[in-house]
């Protein structure tokens, strides 16, 4: 009786324990764009306040998949669009929002699926465009596309040439459009679209209306003048077996009917895709502050720093290495931090990365610069241009040898270190005045007389531009640089041009010098190294750690275009050539020398036993 018992006794721990982990818990799905994953985990947090069992976000890589995910019962709901909902199915696309969802209802019923209520805002697609490239194909509305869309590429993301009614092959169909060429990149990648935007590669993307870049990169959407792209609702879609099966999951859902405009969504998507937030720390804070959840925000990573120059803080270099960390620190938030010397803000723990110039890399307080190598390179984000501007107001300042005084930003800033070059390496007699500068506009804008502005900066940028635009200034070339030991002397900085029209009335190119910018980070062995005037650690903070090879790595291919760091700076170990293994040594170690030569003493010994002769 008692073995019975024994055996009645664990076989009911096992049945238990299996129930246990079997317990039925809701599943929630998401496509892998920001806005679709900020609407899955606000559906998660209103079904867990209602103390309903969540087993979390699963993400599916496009829309088909997840569809069919739903339709299988491997999740129970998930955030979708109601026009897409109708193409999905074969039905015709709709404008009118309110027709969109009765007509959605109904064609998804017969599937067990649900439509709860709308949660407010209209994602729709869209065509963009830079203002400058819309300007130049003269273009406001997709119409006008047409006739010049055999010069212009488009950037789409997978899914949207997948799509069978509103989808690449469709759109094209009803436009007529006939593109040069199509860049496509993966929907989890959509990001990159901006990317290509921005930098030229494609003309025109496909975007959503609520992305939160359109505002940020102040874009200009086309007109849809056809009316070609249907209304995007998006709303909560459930298995109806799930809602029979949690009591409460419907009305759960539909607390998040109506919270949402599309500026507000858009602010939202910026909080992810731009500012590097999480999605569920997003969607959790923001519910908390419409009172539909008790709880706020969960528990994020402190900002992920990038220090630089309170004169390239705001500039295109600046957005491209925000986008390039943002890549390859996934889920971090990232931001920009001006600071008069960015490399210290490293070696202080205030930053984890800094954005400079190649003369940041140089300890140029001695006769000859001296590198500083407790820094490392890790990834080109772009070069920039000494521009030497001064006041058309008068001729006092023709050439640099002219200036009585060079303008620079803050002690410590690429425009002063290059300000200090240029002092010895041309002889010059002008003063250098630095200044709390946190604009190139806000140099110039107090130039005089013969008076020199130097301002390191990316040709053409944009800040620059506009100041030319207002009239009164000329740009000077560098004059006298191959003099003397200069190219040897300060090997990081190449000879360049500052191409003619790249501003108002600079009607010829302007020789000048370049420098290299790059992401840079602590080098192995820094911490060490980092003694401050309290003692040893008193500045070796715990983010002196090198960057790791594989972040280096990510950080590399987040920057479109794959130049090499100048071969003058220290360059991380990441990107060091990888050697062949030399041959092993004759004799690694005096170990094996002893063990080789006792070795060979008994081949002798054994040797000389079997030759020797009997002896009588």
């Amino acid at each position: 009786m008692f073995r019975k018992a024994v055996i009645t006794f664990i076989a009911g721990l096992f049945i238990l324990t299996g129930c246990s982990e079997d317990e039925r818990k809701i599943r929630i799905g998401s496509k892998n764009f920001g806005e679709s994953r900020i609407l899955a985990h606000m559906m998660a947090a209103v079904i867990r306040e209602q103390g309903l069992p969540v087993a979390g976000v699963v993400e599916y890589e496009n829309t088909p998949a997840i569809l069919e995910a739903l339709k299988r019962g491997d999740i129970d709901a998930y955030p979708e669009y109601n026009g897409t909902g109708l193409v999905m199915l074969g039905q015709s696309p709709l404008t009118d929002g309110d027709e969109a969802l009765a007509q959605v209802k109904k064609v998804f019923e017969p599937l067990g699926i649900s439509w709860r209520e709308r949660v407010g805002f209209a994602n729709n697609y869209g065509l963009a465009m830079t203002p400058d490239r819309a300007d130049e194909l003269g273009v406001t509305s997709m119409s006008d596309l047409v006739p010049r869309s055999a010069e212009v590429t488009i950037g789409v993301e997978d899914d949207f040439t997948q799509r069978p009614l509103d989808g690449l092959t469709p759109m094209n169909q009803r436009y007529g459009f006939e593109f040069g060429s199509v860049s496509e990149v993966p929907l989890s990648d959509r990001g990159q679209l901006y990317d290509q935007l921005l930098d030229g590669s494609v003309d025109v993307i496909e975007v959503y209306t609520t992305d939160g870049q359109i505002a940020d990169y102040d874009l200009q959407l086309l007109e849809d003048d056809l009316d070609f792209f249907p209304v995007y609702e998006l709303a909560p879609i459930v298995r109806t077996s799930a809602l029979s099966e949690f009591q409460g999951l419907g009305a759960a859902l539909d607390t998040l009917g109506g919270i949402l405009t599309n500026q507000e969504m858009q602010a939202l998507n910026r909080r992810v895709d731009l500012e590097g937030r999480a999605p569920e720390a997003v969607a959790r804070d923001t519910l908390a502050r419409l009172g539909i959840i008790s709880s706020g925000a969960v528990e994020a990573a402190d900002p992920l720093t990038i220090s630089t120059s309170p004169l390239m803080s705001e500039g295109g270099l600046s957005g491209t290495a925000l986008r390039a960390a943002r890549r390859a620190y996934v889920g971090r938030e990232v931001v920009i931090q001006p600071a008069n010397r960015p490399l210290q803000s490293v070696t202080d723990g205030t930053a984890r990365l800094a954005l400079v110039g190649a003369e940041s890399f140089f300890d140029l307080s001695g006769p000859t610069p001296s590198r500083l190598d407790q820094y490392e390179g890790l990834a080109v984000i772009g070069t920039n241009a000494v521009h030497l501007v001064a006041s058309t107001a008068d001729d006092s300042a023709g050439t640099i040898q002219d200036a009585t005084a060079l303008l620079t930003g803050p002690e410590g800033s690429g425009s002063y270190l290059i300000a200090t070059i240029l002092k010895d390496a041309l002889g010059l007699s002008a003063d250098i005045t630095p200044s709390d500068a946190a604009a190139p506009g806000d140099i110039l804008a107090g130039l005089s007389g013969a008076q020199v502005a130097v301002i390191a900066a990316p040709p053409g940028e944009n800040r620059l531009e506009a100041a030319f635009e207002e009239g009164g200034l000329k740009l000077l070339p560098v004059t006298g640089w191959e003099d003397g030991g200069n190219l040897v002397k300060y090997p990081f900085l190449r000879r360049t041009r500052v191409p003619g029209g790249t501003y108002a009335l600079q009607f010829t190119a302007v020789e000048t010098l370049s420098s290299q910018v790059v992401l840079a980070g602590p080098a192995p062995g820094s911490a060490d190294a980092a003694i401050g005037e309290q003692g040893p650690g008193a500045t070796a903070a715990p983010s002196l750690k090198p960057v790791p090879d594989s972040t280096v790595v990510a950080l590399a291919e987040g920057v479109s275009g794959g130049e090499l760091i100048d071969p003058v700076l220290p360059v991380a170990a990441a990107f060091a050539p990888k050697l062949p293994e030399p041959p092993a040594a004759m004799n690694p170690s005096p170990d094996v020398s002893l063990l080789n030569l006792g070795l060979t003493a008994m081949f002798v010994w054994l040797g000389w036993l079997f030759v020797r002769r009997e002896t009588p």
